[in-house]
């Protein structure tokens, strides 16, 4: 919803938008020798990329639990770059790939 807003207007709709934080709440059966757990992916990873490429101007951004694919991961943040890269202060990460990765 909040990307059909920013698309509405020609001119950017929330420029005191300075602070953007998202937490997805999975499931993760602990215990378990084949533990499952569902993240983020499909039309919500898809809506959290288009909402991320409409926000300009953060100066913070925390995204948490989203337990992707790793070929889902790699381009996550490339609009946040473009259009927050020079006023982006502080950036939180926990948790986005299911398996450990380092990013280059």
């Amino acid at each position: 919803m909040v990307s059909c807003f920013l698309e509405f207007f020609d001119d950017y709709a929330m420029p005191l938008l300075e602070r953007f934080e998202f937490t997805f709440a999975c499931e993760s059966p602990y215990g378990a020798l084949d533990t499952l757990i569902h993240g983020t992916g499909g039309q919500i990873l898809a809506e959290l990329r288009r909402l991320l490429a409409d926000v300009r101007h953060l100066s913070s951004l925390s995204i948490n639990h989203l337990l992707l694919d790793v070929a889902d991961a790699v381009m996550l943040l490339d609009d946040v770059v473009v259009n927050s890269g020079d006023t982006l202060r502080s950036l939180q990460l926990l948790n986005i790939t299911r398996s450990v990765y380092g990013y280059r």
